[in-house]
């Protein structure tokens, strides 16, 4: 479980990461870099930067590579 919650911790962090890097360098293009939430079909945007959902990740991973870390020490 240990070695799940390592590469799970770690695979987030990444991810997270590079949507993080998305942003910067989508924006520094002039582009817009978030993703829709909502339905395009009934008009409805829920436009979300990447950098938040990046940030979400990062913490996700962040959290599973606490509890892999807590997990070596308990067994």
């Amino acid at each position: 479980m240990q070695r799940l919650f390592r590469w799970l911790g770690w695979l987030a962090l990444i991810a997270g990461a590079a949507l993080i890097a998305a942003y910067f360098a989508m924006t520094s293009m002039g582009l817009s870099a978030s993703y829709n939430f909502g339905d395009p079909a009934k008009f409805e945007f829920v436009l979300v930067p990447f950098w938040q959902i990046g940030t979400a990740a990062a913490v996700v991973g962040l959290v599973f590579l606490l509890l892999a870390r807590r997990l070596r020490r308990a067994g």
